[in-house]
């Protein structure tokens, strides 16, 4: 096979005649094509790690991160990797056996995974900051169809076609993946795949139910990976019968499994946590959300601690999920451009203090707000204005009560 016919299949056509070039014109000079065609494996290591074997050893990346590095892209060895190599080379002459550390860094031109984040260099502007967690761990295909629905866009409008929710419009479109908050088919359930949800922040995992063969999603707990089983006991725990032995504690309190929570130990951390008897879950579903079981009983309230420290009266035979939800480093991510918030449905927002005075309190008068406390567009006070004026009935402890230390 010649080398015209070789290198459409390495490249792909896009890279061949991308958008601009005519049919006939390339975009690679023939030395370059030459050094492609010729190449018998890819170049999986910097050249720091091909002279000095232990450093390439000590990647332990999967194989589809490792990318060939450009061509013309040399990094320098600094001068830590040089006290690092001659420390080798000390070691290897007195036959001594050098130690391998395993850093589960992976790094090419343009971005490089620490941990579970992967970081972009500064090549570009909107490149500069940005960051979020790895996705490797999720399926690359798309939902299953009949789990899921098409988002239809409101551009923040409502039936009368006026704005209610401003900073909406445009962005991809999505599928609703129709999550199962409820949890009432019992029997043991295998986790086939996780995927990924642009509905919410959360991680999706999908369930197979073991004995019909019918497919469900759940929010993934954090540490649920493809092979475990989960189950649930939204009926309460079954009674055994004569001569059988009950169901162990440590099968029943395990990341994954739905209880009421009468049937959960005190101390659990705890999310997806239904708000009545019978119904779906409705706190503590977003990224690394959890609550923390304080109380319970076999009949009455429960007492559950919420992240925001907020200590809540929920009813003991309301549902909820053992552990923690996954994707805890959700927080720490940066779009990095205004192009990317654009692609995910929000539009820009004009600060009040840039309009004019027939636009927001705070416009006119150059660039001072008038003297007036932060607002709202329609007057509202904000920035510290308290909203909730009375204590509701199932809130046992506040989260200014628990900011304070009461």
């Amino acid at each position: 096979m010649s080398s015209a016919a070789v290198l459409p299949s390495l490249l792909g056509r896009s890279l061949l005649r991308p958008r601009g070039l005519r049919t006939g014109q390339t975009l690679l000079s023939a030395r370059s094509i030459s050094h492609l065609t010729h190449t018998t494996a890819p170049q999986r290591y910097t050249r720091t790690q091909q002279q000095h074997p232990t450093a390439a050893s000590a990647c332990y990346a999967p194989a589809q991160l490792l990318q060939v590095r450009h061509r013309t892209f040399r990094k320098a060895i600094s001068k830590p990797q040089k006290r690092y190599f001659k420390f080798v080379e000390k070691l290897r002459a007195k036959g001594e056996e050098v130690p391998v550390v395993q850093r589960p860094v992976l790094e090419n031109k343009f971005w490089k995974v620490v941990g579970n984040m992967k970081i972009y260099k500064d090549v570009a502007p909107g490149s500069r900051n940005r960051r979020h967690p790895t996705r490797y761990h999720l399926h690359r295909g798309s939902c299953i169809h009949r789990l899921s629905y098409g988002k239809r866009s409101t551009g923040g409008r409502n039936n009368t076609g006026k704005v209610t929710v401003r900073h909406r419009g445009g962005g991809h479109k999505k599928r609703v993946r129709m999550v199962d908050f409820n949890r009432f088919a019992p029997g043991p359930h295998e986790v086939v795949r996780l995927e990924y949800d642009p509905n919410r922040s959360a991680e999706l995992a999908l369930l197979r139910n073991m004995s019909t063969n019918e497919f469900s999603y759940m929010v993934q707990p954090a540490g649920l990976v493809p092979g475990d089983t989960v189950q649930s006991w939204r009926e309460g725990i079954p009674v055994p019968a004569e001569g059988e032995d009950p169901i162990p504690k440590n099968q029943m309190i395990r990341r994954g499994n739905c209880l009421l929570l009468k049937d959960i130990p005190v101390g659990t951390e705890i999310h997806c946590i239904g708000l009545k008897e019978g119904g779906r879950a409705q706190i503590c579903r977003s990224a690394g959300a959890s609550g923390q079981l304080l109380f319970t009983a076999s009949e009455g309230m429960a007492q559950v601690r919420l992240s925001s420290k907020e200590v809540r009266l929920i009813s003991v035979n309301a549902c909820a999920t053992i552990g923690v939800v996954g994707n805890e480093a959700h927080q720490h991510r940066n779009w990095g451009k205004a192009g990317a918030r654009r692609r995910k449905g929000w539009r820009p927002s004009v600060r009040g203090i840039a309009m004019s005075p027939v636009d927001h309190p705070h416009g006119g008068g150059g660039k001072s707000k008038g003297g007036k406390d932060p607002r709202s567009p329609w007057g509202w006070k904000t920035k510290g204005w308290k909203t909730v004026r009375r204590k509701k009935w199932y809130v046992v402890k506040t989260k200014r009560e628990a900011k304070m230390g009461r």
